[in-house]
C-alpha cells in the first residue's frame, strides 16, 4: 500500500519532503563535484514551471524558471546528458546563465527516474570552462543518480509510513471513543439486550441480560453460548422463526408473558433486528427484550375500572328506576289522600328510600374501587 501511494506522488510531494538538509544527499552532491572536478553540483526537482534546486554545492539560488534551467533538457533523456561547451550548443548559447551571471560553459546531468519510469529531476554538475568527463566519471554520475532516487523514495516512503501511522492512531482513538460511548449506552440500558451471531451464538450482551440470566437460571452468560438454552421451552419455536426472519433482513416483534419462580409473571416485548457491518452485510441479530409488566398491570387496572363503570351505568339505567318508581307512586297516592297518608303508605315509602340509599352506597363503593390512585398513575 505504501509503495502504491509512493508511485502516486507528484513532484510537489517530493519537493515538500524538505530534503535540502539530508546528510546523504549532501554527501552525494559533494562526491559528484569531487569526482567530476567541477565547482557546481545540484540535485533538482522539476514541476511544470520551476526547477527547484533542492541540494546544492556552489549554488546560491534555490529555484529558477524551468524554461531557463539546463535540466529542462536533461529530464527528457533516458541516460546521462553532457554539453561540453554551451556556447557551441544552440539550446544554451543564448541562456542568461551562459552569457551573463556565472557564464556556465559545461553541463552534465543524469535524470532521476522513479520506479514507475517517471522523471522527477536530475543530478547535475556544471563548470565555467568547457570540459569533458571520462568514462569513469560518467559511470559514477550515473550511479549517483540512481542512488539519489533510492534515497528520495526511501525518505518518501518513510514519511508516508509516518503519516499513515499517525492517521491510524487518530482513527484508533476515534474508534475507541466511539466504542466507549456505544458500550456506555449499551450497558446503561435497562432492557435485556444481546447480539447474536448467524448461528444463534451470543456475541455480546449487556449488564441487564447478564443479571437476568444469573437471577432466573443461576448461570453466568458467556460469549459463545447458545441463547436458546435460556429460553422458555414454549417460546423456542417462535424465537427461531423470528430470528431467521431477522437474518433475512426483516424486523420482527412479539409480545407475551412468562412466569418465573423468582420474579413472578413478567410481561415483555421482544424485538429482532439485523446487525450489519460497514458494508451493510448482515452479521447477526440484535435481540432486545423490554419489561412491560408495570404497563400491563396498569392496563389491567384500567380494564377493571372500565368494567366497574359499565356496571355503574347498568345500575343507573335499571336499579335506580325501581326504588324511584316506588317513591313517585307512593307520593301520588299521598297527594290523592290530601297529604294525610295511611301508615301503610309511609312504611312503603320508608322501604323505597332505604332501597335507594343502598343502591347509592353500592355505586359509591364501585367508584372508589375503580379509581386508580394518583401515585400509582405517576409511577
Amino acid at each position: 500500500m505504501i509503495i502504491e501511494d509512493l508511485r502516486l506522488q507528484t513532484f510537489s510531494h517530493f519537493i515538500d519532503f524538505k530534503l535540502e538538509d539530508d546528510r546523504e544527499l549532501n554527501e552525494i552532491v559533494e562526491l559528484a563535484s569531487a569526482v567530476t572536478n567541477t565547482p557546481y553540483a545540484v540535485i533538482s526537482f522539476l514541476d511544470d514551471d520551476t526547477a527547484h534546486l533542492i541540494v546544492r554545492k556552489g549554488v546560491i539560488e534555490t529555484s529558477v524558471p524551468r524554461k531557463l534551467s539546463f535540466c529542462n533538457y536533461a529530464i527528457d533523456q533516458d541516460n546521462l546528458m553532457m554539453v561540453h561547451d554551451t556556447l557551441n550548443d544552440p539550446r544554451f548559447a543564448e541562456n542568461p546563465f551562459v552569457i551573463d551571471g556565472p557564464r556556465l560553459r559545461f553541463f552534465a546531468a543524469m535524470p532521476l527516474i522513479a520506479q514507475d519510469g517517471r522523471k522527477i529531476g536530475t543530478i547535475c554538475v556544471l563548470d565555467i570552462v568547457p570540459r569533458h568527463l571520462d568514462s569513469h566519471q560518467q559511470l559514477v554520475l550515473r550511479m549517483l543518480g540512481k542512488q539519489v532516487m533510492k534515497i528520495v523514495e526511501l525518505r518518501a516512503g518513510m514519511e508516508l509510513l509516518a503519516k499513515k501511522q499517525a492517521e491510524l492512531e487518530v482513527q484508533k482513538k476515534l474508534n475507541n471513543d466511539a466504542n466507549i460511548r456505544l458500550r456506555s449506552f449499551f450497558e446503561s440500558s435497562t432492557n435485556f439486550q444481546v447480539l447474536l451471531g448467524k448461528h444463534g451464538e451470543i456475541i455480546d450482551y449487556n449488564k441487564t441480560a447478564y443479571n437476568f440470566i444469573k437471577t432466573v437460571h443461576q448461570a453466568k452468560i458467556t460469549r459463545g453460548d447458545q441463547l436458546v438454552k435460556y429460553l422458555a421451552p414454549d417460546f423456542v419455536a417462535t424465537f427461531l422463526k423470528l430470528y431467521n426472519q431477522a437474518l433475512n433482513g426483516q424486523k420482527a416483534f412479539v409480545e407475551g408473558s412468562t412466569k418465573y419462580d423468582e420474579l413472578g409473571i413478567v410481561w415483555w416485548e421482544a424485538a429482532f433486528e439485523a446487525a450489519r457491518d460497514d458494508e451493510n452485510r448482515i452479521i447477526g441479530i440484535s435481540y432486545l427484550i423490554r419489561n412491560v409488566t408495570e404497563r400491563k398491570l396498569k392496563e389491567q387496572k384500567i380494564m377493571a375500572q372500565n368494567a366497574s363503570l359499565k356496571q355503574i351505568a347498568h345500575i343507573q339505567a335499571h336499579e335506580f328506576r325501581a326504588p324511584l318508581a316506588s317513591i313517585m307512586g307512593l307520593m301520588n297516592l299521598i297527594k290523592d289522600e290530601g297529604y294525610n297518608a295511611p301508615q301503610e303508605y309511609l312504611e312503603l315509602l320508608d322501604q323505597a328510600v332505604n332501597n335507594l340509599d343502598c343502591t347509592i352506597k353500592q355505586i359509591v363503593g364501585n367508584i372508589d374501587n375503580s379509581v386508580i390512585p394518583e401515585y400509582a398513575i405517576d409511577n
